[in-house]
Formats: structure tokens, sequence, C-alpha cells
């Protein structure tokens, strides 16, 4: 699946695709206009910089206990991980318009300065702090 159509499907306002659809052509040509550089190009430097190699899984063990253990994710999970995290950095900011706030945060999430890319780092540290449990799979 291509990345332009796994944010349109997360990205989908009430059921319109083609609301999505105008939102990313609009925040696209935005962006190419301020970067002066391919946004395709940008745009796949910022999935790759903000998606998560590793997430955690918790289990619940009895009624109060909840293991959570570290596990890889698949190619296709991580890209849709990291258009989440995107999109949830940009819902979070009070700015002007959608079209703007995502070209802010693609732009800077390519040069790894972004929240989104922070909360990346948050969830490595902590499956590397439960790596001990990383043994414990057994689905």
């Amino acid at each position: 699946m291509k990345l332009k159509n796994l944010l349109l499907n997360h990205l989908i306002v009430n059921g319109n695709k083609q609301t999505s659809e105008n939102l990313i052509l609009k925040s696209f040509k935005v962006g190419q206009k301020q970067c002066f550089k391919n946004h395709r190009e940008v745009f796949k430097s910022a999935v790759i910089n903000s998606s998560p190699i590793v997430n955690l899984k918790y289990v619940m063990r009895g009624r109060k206990q909840v293991k959570e253990f570290p596990f890889v994710l698949h190619k296709h999970i991580r890209a849709s991980l990291a258009i989440k995290l995107i999109l949830h950095t940009i819902n979070k900011n009070s700015e002007r318009s959608f079209s703007s706030k995502f070209n802010n945060e693609i732009v800077f999430t390519s040069k790894n300065s972004s929240t989104s890319v922070k909360t990346r780092h948050e969830i490595h540290n902590t499956a590397f702090l439960s790596r001990k449990y990383a043994n414990y799979r057994w689905f």
C-alpha cells in the first residue's frame, strides 16, 4: 500500500474521501512552494523518521497483573503508526489551517525536530527498559 493511500485512510473526515484528498493536495502544494523540494521525498523522510521499530504489547496475567513486552513491527504497521503520530501531533497544535499545520509538521519531522520523533524515542526507551520480558512471546 502506498503512503498516500495510508495517509488518506487515516485522514478521512466523516467518511468523505474527497475532502481528505483535497486537504492533502492543498498541503502538498503549500509544502512544494515553501521547501523547493519534492514533497514526496520530504514526506517519505518524515514517515521514516517518525516510524517506531519496536512497540509494546500489553497482556493480562491473572486478574490484576499486566505484562508488557516489546515486539518488532512490520513495515506496514510502522508506516501506519508513523502517520498516526504525525496526525496526532497536528491535532494537538492550535494553528491556522490544516495545510499549514501538516506542512510544518512534515518539514520538522523530516529534520528530526518534531514532537512525533520525540514520542517515537519515548516508545523505544520504554521498550528498551522492558526488554527483559521479550522472551514471553507466547502468541
